[in-house]
């Protein structure tokens, strides 16, 4: 199972609009140099979701790093269990609605 993992990307932006990753910053604070990457198109990830994909050589193997332009966030597929979704907290009375001013 893989989980998404939310990483801090150094983006080359040239003036004609093309996006090239330097450098990624993995959630533990370490950083990775990104020695070449290629933009593959948009694809579906393995842990969740889809959005533009970039297969990145980082320590002599190909990963994807993903992005998605509707939530400006930058992804990799990490090892490990999704994260649970927040359970809703129980209802609550905000009023009380037996209370007559004096």
């Amino acid at each position: 199972m893989s989980r998404p993992v939310p990483v801090a990307v150094l983006l080359e932006m040239r003036s004609s609009g093309v996006r090239k990753p330097l450098a990624i910053t993995w959630e533990d604070g370490t950083r990775y140099e990104i020695t070449t990457s290629r933009y593959v198109g948009f694809r579906k990830a393995r842990s969740a979701g889809s959005g533009e994909c970039w297969i990145c050589r980082i320590e002599g193997k190909d990963v994807p790093l993903y992005f998605s332009a509707l939530t400006g966030c930058w992804w990799m597929d990490g090892k490990g269990e999704p994260l649970p979704a927040p359970t809703p907290e129980p209802y609550r009375r905000v009023k009380n609605r037996e209370y007559k001013p004096g």
